[in-house]
C-alpha cells in the first residue's frame, strides 16, 4: 500500500516518504520551593508533533508530481497523512509559520526528485 497525503480531493501520493522525524515539546513545569531540595512539579502532557518530512518521487512523471506535491503543500490548508504500513506517523498536519518547504533535484540519478518540508501536527 502507498503512503498518501491528503487536503478534501487533492491527493499527494508520492513514491514513498524517504525522511521522517518528529518531536513533542515536554510541558510539565518544575517550580524550586525556597529551603526545599525537592522542586514541586505541575504535570501536563506533552504537545503535539512537530517535525520534518521528505517525500521521494521517481518514475517517468517525478518531475511533474514533485512539483505539484510542492504547490499543493504551499497552500494555506490541513493536511492528513495515512500510512498503512506505519500507523504511528498517520496524522493531520499544517506547515507551520517560519518552517520550510523545498524541492531538491536528486544529484546522483538526475531523474528523483525529493519535497522536503516543516511540519505541525493539529488536532483532527
Amino acid at each position: 500500500m502507498v503512503d498518501v497525503i491528503t487536503s478534501g480531493a487533492t491527493v499527494i501520493a508520492p513514491t514513498m516518504i524517504l525522511g521522517y522525524e518528529s518531536s513533542r515539546p515536554t510541558r510539565t513545569l518544575i517550580h524550586d520551593v525556597p529551603g526545599r531540595s525537592d522542586p514541586d512539579a505541575t504535570l501536563r502532557p506533552a504537545g503535539l508533533r512537530k517535525g520534518r518530512m521528505t517525500l521521494g518521487f521517481a518514475g517517468p512523471s517525478a518531475e511533474s508530481d514533485s512539483a505539484s506535491a510542492e504547490s499543493v503543500l504551499a497552500g494555506a490548508v490541513a493536511f492528513v497523512l495515512t500510512s498503512p504500513d506505519r500507523a504511528s506517523v498517520s496524522m493531520r498536519f499544517v506547515l507551520p509559520d517560519g518552517g520550510a518547504l523545498s524541492r531538491v533535484l536528486d544529484p546522483e540519478t538526475r531523474d528523483a526528485w525529493m519535497v522536503e518540508f516543516d511540519w505541525q501536527e493539529v488536532a483532527p
